[in-house]
């Protein structure tokens, strides 16, 4: 799975690029503030329909440009197609797959499947609770179909029972009009949690492999589920894979237990929305004992993990984009990488200084000088 060539019209500071890409390597030179991560963003625009960087469709428009197209030619194993996306200042952005428009932009998962290492992903093992939710939720919908529908398909029971306990809290509902959504809830929260736990036992083999290559086999990574209802001291062994009939259980269990708590606040507390991950290195937990160094080589062996899980599921491995993270790395980590992706993943790298790569790193790589949103060269 690659991408062939890119084109930007009117997108961010890019007024109009055209560029061929190479389907191994691909590094994208300049200084701050040129348009390096805007080209890395596009991709993952047309991967994922939308930013990872703003929530606002508006920002990524040249400054008086009533719109702006992004367009590439993507090859995979389905075959060679053109994916377009249209964003405009006055209606909703649009997607088409060859010549078609799609209805939804959840239909656009899975045709281009991108794995992102940005610096925001350091925090993966110190962020918030929702970081984690979100790197497993998007490398599961890039690749089954079946979870992207039943996590739409959640989230709007979610809604429509959160909108449920507010009326009943107003005195406009009747408390007895939740055990549909309640039925509904238990349901589609139970695949999902279920899906989730099978992903994260082999992402955890793949990282588990990876961490020992980088840290010389001198730590020893594990990584836990934690599904919402785990108590304190409570937890779920990285070999033991939770049936469903447990999951679903558990889930209709809290609800239950949770009742009056939630018509007091009118929202829903328990779910899927709230699992969590846990990271250890040598049994401790990652987030309170691991240095900074530690916590980038978990990273590193995560996305390495993230690159074979969603490779081993479609037959092909995904486009990975490296924003500006390699530097950050000390050569040994860096090195390790580089070997590890070799060239069975197309990658596309920025940096602001090529010499922070070894001569040989830079072989069989295409490389590009970004110049406040032009390309200066090419080699």
């Amino acid at each position: 799975m690659h991408v062939d060539s890119l084109e930007l019209n009117y997108y961010r500071n890019y007024r109009k690029l055209s560029i061929e890409l190479d389907r191994n390597l691909n590094i994208f030179v300049g200084d701050n503030a040129q348009g390096k991560t805007n080209l890395i963003e596009s991709i993952y625009l047309l991967a994922t329909g939308r930013s990872h960087r703003t929530f606002r469709d508006t920002d990524l428009i040249t400054w008086n440009a009533p719109e702006a197209q992004v367009r590439a030619q993507v090859n995979t194993q389905m075959g060679s197609f053109s994916m377009r996306v249209l964003l405009s200042r006055n209606r909703r952005k649009r997607f088409w797959i060859g010549g078609e428009e799609l209805r939804r932009q959840s239909d656009l998962l899975g045709f281009l499947n991108v794995v992102l290492f940005s610096p925001d992903d350091l925090q993966l093992v110190k962020g918030s609770p929702s970081m984690r939710r979100h790197f497993i939720d998007l490398g599961l919908a890039q690749v089954s179909k079946v979870y992207r529908h039943d996590l739409v398909d959640y989230n709007r029971v979610l809604q429509q029972r959160n909108s449920l306990l507010k009326n009943i809290a107003e005195r406009k509902a009747k408390v007895d009009e939740l055990h549909l959504w309640d039925a509904q809830l238990v349901e589609y929260g139970t695949r999902l949690m279920y899906k989730r736990a099978e992903a994260i036992q082999r992402i955890a083999g793949f990282a588990r492999e990876s961490h020992k290559g980088i840290s010389g086999g001198e730590e020893n990574l594990t990584i836990h589920y934690l599904p919402f209802y785990l108590k304190e001291g409570e937890s779920i062994a990285e070999t033991k894979l939770p049936l469903a009939r447990e999951i679903n259980d558990r889930f209709a269990k809290e609800l239950e237990s949770n009742r009056l708590q939630e018509l007091r606040r009118g929202t829903t507390l328990v779910g899927p929305q709230r699992d969590d991950l846990l990271f250890q290195i040598d049994g401790k937990d990652a987030r309170q004992f691991a240095s900074q160094g530690q916590q980038r080589t978990v990273v590193l062996a995560i996305k390495l993990a993230e690159l074979e899980f969603m490779g081993e599921e479609v037959g092909e491995y995904p486009t990975l984009l490296l924003d500006d993270v390699l530097s950050e790395l000390d050569f040994s980590r860096r090195s390790f990488f580089l070997e590890t992706i070799g060239d069975k993943v197309q990658t596309l790298l920025t940096t602001t200084d090529r010499g922070n790569f070894r001569r040989d790193e830079l072989y069989h790589s295409r490389q590009y000088v970004i110049i406040d949103g032009q390309l200066a060269s090419e080699g």
